[in-house]
């Protein structure tokens, strides 16, 4: 059960002029997900519905998935498990540390089993026999990608789209982050016709995303309008969870500013690249962007500057 911390219509957060290294954010305004459940905040809650739905209409009640010490994925996973009584399984990057990270530790105190296996190991997390071999391993339960990106996860965020279009009087340009590139699908799809969504690579060199997103629309809205959207692959700040001295620089002056937390890996890069365009005339200040705040926020945890 989600514990809203805002109502939809304060998501919406309109910034002000005062400006950011020197940029001012006049006409954006942040789509605050990191504000909306307790346990669970940021697109996650809206990528993993699909596959609790598809859990409760199958009887299933184990949920098994992937990721890394501070993989937002599983934190996420383990909150809804433990909301929704259902068991969940971790199977976790590396082996066995010394001590957990943080975000481990809330996954083990919401009940989540962690499973250690070896980086070889995990590579094999898409190919169909080790995935058949975990499916017998855990019986009667739901396997879900890392990040939950399939087709659950796109139709999950479809609902985020929906949302997003609801609370704007008329359609126009949405920014936000892209890893697999499930959550832009989901919500190139909910948003529909007319609006303009930009998605920020947080990786580097990721050129197959555009066929993955391509790929999930195709899937889960075959013949439906959609926004039109593309990927940029500019602004990675040296590839995933990797921080340039830039974006630490404007991360915590936005941060001193406005108020508002970030995370590093996913919506700090988002801002960074919008100011990066206004900054160099690309983008017209006078032109409204809505930047989705994506979340994730457990994970600067993991960043010493940040502490």
């Amino acid at each position: 059960m989600v514990t809203i911390l805002m109502s939809d219509a304060k998501l919406l957060q309109a910034l002000d002029s005062r400006p950011v290294a020197g940029v001012p954010l006049t006409n954006v305004s942040l789509l605050r997900l990191d504000q909306y459940d307790a346990l669970a905040p940021g697109n996650k809650w809206f990528k993993l519905q699909g596959y609790l739905s598809s859990a409760r209409a199958h009887g299933v009640s184990r949920l098994v998935s992937f990721g890394g010490a501070w993989s937002n994925h599983l934190h996420a996973l383990a909150a809804l498990g433990k909301q929704e009584g259902m068991t969940t399984v971790g199977i976790v990057r590396g082996d066995d540390p010394v001590a957990l990270s943080p975000t481990l530790v809330d996954c083990q105190n919401w009940g989540m089993e962690l499973v250690f296996v070896s980086r070889g190991e995990y590579r094999r997390r898409d190919d169909p026999g080790y995935l058949a071999t975990l499916q017998s391993k855990y019986a009667d339960s739901l396997l879900i990608p890392e990040g939950g990106s399939s087709g659950p996860g796109v139709a999950g965020c479809v609902s985020l789209g929906r949302m997003m279009a609801d609370l704007q009087s008329r359609p126009g340009k949405v920014m936000i982050a892209a890893g697999t590139g499930t959550t832009l699908a989901g919500v190139a799809i909910g948003l529909g016709e007319g609006w303009q969504l930009v998605g920020v690579s947080a990786l580097k060199g990721a050129h197959d995303m555009q066929g993955r997103i391509e790929a999930g629309i195709q899937q889960a809205a075959p013949s439906s309008p959609v926004a039109s959207w593309q990927v940029l692959h500019d602004h990675h700040c040296g590839g995933f969870a990797r921080v340039s001295p830039e974006l630490q620089a404007f991360m915590l002056e936005f941060e001193a500013v406005y108020g508002v937390l970030l995370d590093p890996i996913y919506t700090a890069k988002v801002l960074f690249a919008l100011h990066q365009l206004r900054a160099s005339g690309a983008w017209p200040v006078e032109e409204a962007v809505t930047v989705v705040h994506t979340g994730g926020l457990q994970g600067r945890r993991g960043f010493n500057w940040l502490s």
